[in-house]
């Protein structure tokens, strides 16, 4: 590695929804919140978890699929699985959220504003997805959108084979292996292969002459080895690598009279690899953890064909935390990061930065209250030292199950190598390279309220966020040039998360929830593709050997930031699956079950109607 020193327009009465969305039988604890295990029933910041068991019910087939699922995001897409998705948490942009697999920070140096992508990440190679909703998630160096952190696919107890095979609409196939070794005197292996591939539809509604279908490829893998633990001491070692292709439409290129030719016969092509070692303690009320590792990017475009531009990008990361607990009541954690993001743009601009940073929390639990406080210093190769912090409290209320909380914290997010790049560029904006880029600043706050009663769980949280001088992107047509500019003035992020959880029966669950965002720019102009309204209800039922579940997800007018305006839209999908041995089951699910036709992104049709059936073999 190079050197390495250097994320109340509606009434109380709307409480349909749940923090974790559709999880109920939630894991004890998470890990997203405080960089630690930490019970989930003890935290004043919102959280958001999907188990394993919840993912393979909801059947989706990548990352952007699943969050739209979840209370307080939303999300675009031009087109079917892997077109650009745009994911937004309280209406941030992804790339002011941290995103993590079994903690290493994939963050695309190479992409636009080192946008995570998230539409190559799939859904059945994940165990686990935790999201921290906004600006708290400052101990992993996060801006305003939080952090998600995603767990791999883990096997049993015993050696065990997992195979998975599913057909679909639009040409779609999917396989999956999951196989592990099971604990064993030598330690852990686990090896996970995963294939979609998708004929796709033809996305753009103005592609009428080529009028092709955009699909879609994706080969990932997996290599995990756990050793045995020995004195308290265990170390993983993993390995992960993403190939995808996919086919998209309006794009352009030059001839060789650098005349500009539009076309809608445009393909890109991604890669990603990470590896990492983890080194991992845990002792009479203390735990360490050191990581060391690395992820590569390789982005290579083309039209009509023909090859145009390569970008790569690389992560390396040295992180070392330290929880101990001071008393019965008080634990400490403590912590470094150590970042160096690269990246190589193809036309002889190479750009690399480092970022440290220290942070700490300090924690107290009594019976009725639980407080926590934060502190975050980073130190920025280009822009300086930054201090970020987090104050949350969590009290009974004196009402019977029902607890208060409260959350206040900032952030920061440097510009990043790419936007200091491209406006360095030849190509850009005038005014984009009369630009010195600062550092967006961040800070929200968050209020609510928690509840358990007769077994029906419930949430209600008011959230306020700004961001200042917030970094955009500008693009001129007439001078075919582009460039990152930055608005003086704060963009202001407010609303209102409701959610419930009911068990009706030992078998039949009921949730849902409502949100209802308010997210303006610096002019107090609404944001692009926020709407102002979501909402999703869905029913489960899990019996001995049958799983069915049936959702409906409303998304609210939203406006395009052009004047156009995008009608309201409720998608109902489903799902079902019979096991016919303990080994072998059979599945079926349907995505957008009325066929509804709508839009994500203006000028894009999604997808209708699509069947899936399904095949699961555990050796």
């Amino acid at each position: 590695m190079n050197d390495l020193r250097k994320p109340f327009t509606l009434a109380v009465s709307i409480i349909l929804a749940s923090h974790t969305a559709l999880a109920v039988e939630l894991e004890e604890t998470v890990v997203v919140a405080d960089r630690v295990d930490t019970a989930i029933e003890s935290l004043a910041v919102s959280v958001n978890v999907m188990d394993r068991e919840l993912i393979s019910a909801l059947g989706s087939a990548t990352l952007p699929q699943l969050l739209r699922s979840q209370v307080g995001i939303s999300t675009t897409q031009t087109g079917g699985i892997g077109a650009v998705s745009g994911i937004r948490v309280r209406g941030q942009d992804a790339f002011r959220t941290r995103v993590l697999i079994d903690g290493i920070d994939i963050s695309d140096p190479s992409s636009p504003q080192v946008a995570p992508r998230m539409e190559h990440i799939l859904a059945s190679s994940l165990e686990r997805v935790e999201i921290l909703r906004g600006t708290q998630g400052l101990l992993w160096g996060a801006d305003a959108g939080g952090v998600i952190a995603l767990t791999s696919r883990r096997g049993n107890d015993r050696p065990s084979i997992d195979v998975s095979a599913e057909r679909g609409g639009y040409g779609f196939e999917a396989e999956s292996i999951v196989a592990n070794s099971g604990a064993m005197a030598f330690g852990e292996i686990t090896a996970v292969l995963n294939q979609v591939g998708m004929d796709g539809y033809n996305a753009l509604k103005s592609d009428t002459q080529l009028a092709d279908n955009d699909g879609y490829d994706n080969d990932s893998y997996q290599l995990s080895y756990t050793t045995p633990e020995l004195g308290g001491w265990s170390a993983t070692l993993s390995a992960r690598q993403v190939d995808a292709a996919a086919d998209y439409d309006s794009c352009g290129r030059f001839d060789e009279n650098f005349s500009f030719i539009s076309s809608n016969d445009c393909s890109d092509g991604y890669k990603n690899e990470t590896q990492g070692i983890v080194l991992g303690h845990r002792g009479n009320g203390n735990s360490t953890r050191l990581s060391v590792s690395e992820s590569d990017s390789d982005r290579a475009y083309f039209t009509d064909g023909i090859f145009q531009f390569a970008l790569k990008g690389s992560n390396e990361q040295l992180s070392l935390t330290h929880n101990r607990a001071l008393n019965d009541n008080m634990d400490v954690t403590v912590g470094i990061d150590l970042d160096t993001q690269s990246y190589d743009d193809g036309f002889g601009t190479a750009r690399s930065r480092d970022n440290d940073g220290m942070f700490m929390n300090v924690r107290r639990a009594s019976e009725t209250v639980t407080l926590s406080a934060a502190v975050r210093s980073d130190d920025n190769e280009d822009f300086g030292r930054y201090t970020s912090w987090r104050l949350t409290a969590l009290t009974d209320t004196g009402l019977e199950g029902v607890a208060f909380k409260a959350a206040y914290g900032t952030g920061f997010r440097a510009p990043s190598p790419y936007e200091v790049g491209s406006n360095q560029s030849p190509f850009a904006l005038p005014e984009a390279r009369d630009t010195a880029l600062k550092e967006e600043q961040s800070q929200g706050w968050e209020m609510g309220l928690r509840g358990n009663q007769n077994d029906v769980s419930w949430e209600l949280t008011y959230f306020d966020q700004e961001v200042s001088d917030a970094i955009i992107y500008s693009y001129n047509p007439a001078l075919f040039a582009g460039g990152y500019i930055q608005v003086p003035g704060t963009s202001e992020f407010s609303g209102i998360e409701a959610s419930v959880a009911w068990p009706v029966s030992d078998d039949v669950t009921l949730e849902g929830f409502v949100t209802d965002l308010s997210a303006e720019n610096a002019a107090g102009s609404k944001l692009p593709y926020r709407p102002e309204t979501t909402a999703q209800v869905t029913a489960r039922f899990r019996g001995a050997n049958i799983h069915w579940l049936l959702l409906a997800r409303y998304v609210g007018d939203r406006s395009d930031g052009f004047g156009t305006t995008l009608n309201e839209y409720t998608v109902m999908d489903g799902s079902f699956s019979y096991a016919v041995t303990d080994d072998l089951s059979v599945s079926m699910r349907a995505e957008n079950l009325t066929n509804k036709a709508y839009s994500d992104i203006v000028g894009y049709r999604s997808a209708g109607r699509t069947l899936y059936l399904g095949l699961n073999v555990s050796i």
